[in-house]
C-alpha cells in the first residue's frame, strides 16, 4: 500500500483541527441548550445573579455606546455585508466572485434559520422588559444578535486570511472576529435582553457552525486536488 502524498497529510491535519473544534463547541452548546431549559437548576441561577448585578451597576452612558455597537450585529446588516465582502475578496471575473459570495451568504443564512428553529423549540422567555435599555423581539435563547455577529466576524475573517496569508495577518485578524463577537455578546447582556448563557450558547453555536462549514470546504479542497 502506498503511503499518503504530503498533500493528503496536510489537508488531513488541515480537516482535523476545526472537527474537534466543531465537535467540542457543540457539546458546549448542548449542555447550554440543556441549561436553557431548566435542566440545570444552577445555570439558571447564575443567570439571574449575573443579570441582576449588571442591571444594578449598569452606566447610562456605557449603555449608550453599547446600544450603538449592538446594532452592527443585526443579519439585516451583516448578512449584505458578508456578501459584498466576500465578491470583493474573491480573484476572478464577475461570475466567480458571485458563486463565492452566494456559497459564504448560504453558509450564514442557513445557520440563522437553524437558530431560529432552536429558539422557537426551546421558547425560552427574555429578562423581564422593565430591564431592557433597547427594545428586542423573539425569544431569549440563542441571541440571534451575538450569533449572526459571530458568524459574521468568523466569515469575514475566513475571507480576509485566505486572500492575505501570512501568520501575523492571521493572528490579528482572527483576534480582531473573536473580539468583535465577545463585545457584541456583552452588549446583549449589559442591555438587558439576553441571559449570560443565552449569548454563551451563541458563541458554541457559530463556533460549531464555522467550523463544521470550514470542515465541508476543506474536504471539498482535497477532493479536488486529487
Amino acid at each position: 500500500m502506498a503511503s499518503p502524498s504530503s498533500t493528503e497529510r496536510g489537508a488531513g491535519l488541515g480537516v482535523r483541527r476545526p472537527l474537534l473544534t466543531a465537535a467540542l463547541a457543540a457539546l458546549v452548546f448542548l449542555a447550554l441548550l440543556a441549561s436553557a431549559s431548566d435542566a440545570l437548576p444552577w445555570a439558571r441561577g447564575f443567570d439571574l445573579d449575573a443579570h441582576s448585578w449588571l442591571v444594578s451597576h449598569r452606566s447610562a452612558a456605557l449603555a449608550s455606546v453599547a446600544a450603538v455597537i449592538t446594532s452592527t450585529a443585526s443579519s439585516a446588516f451583516t448578512a449584505p455585508l458578508v456578501f459584498v465582502v466576500a465578491a470583493a475578496l474573491t480573484r476572478g471575473y464577475l461570475r466567480a466572485r458571485l458563486v463565492r459570495a452566494g456559497l459564504v451568504l448560504a453558509v450564514m443564512l442557513s445557520a440563522v434559520l437553524c437558530r431560529y428553529g432552536i429558539s422557537e423549540l426551546i421558547a425560552r422567555p427574555r429578562p423581564p422588559t422593565a430591564d431592557w435599555v433597547v427594545q428586542a423581539g423573539g425569544l431569549s435563547f440563542p441571541s440571534g444578535h451575538t450569533s449572526d455577529g459571530a458568524l459574521a466576524a468568523g466569515l469575514i475573517a475566513w475571507l480576509v486570511v485566505r486572500r492575505f496569508t501570512g501568520r501575523v495577518t492571521t493572528c490579528v485578524v482572527w483576534l480582531l472576529a473573536a473580539a468583535y463577537a465577545l463585545l457584541i455578546a456583552w452588549t446583549r447582556v449589559y442591555l438587558g435582553v439576553h441571559w449570560p448563557t443565552d449569548v454563551l450558547g451563541s458563541l458554541a453555536f457559530a463556533t460549531a457552525w464555522l467550523s463544521g462549514s470550514l470542515v465541508l470546504q476543506r474536504l471539498e479542497e482535497r477532493e479536488t486536488s486529487i
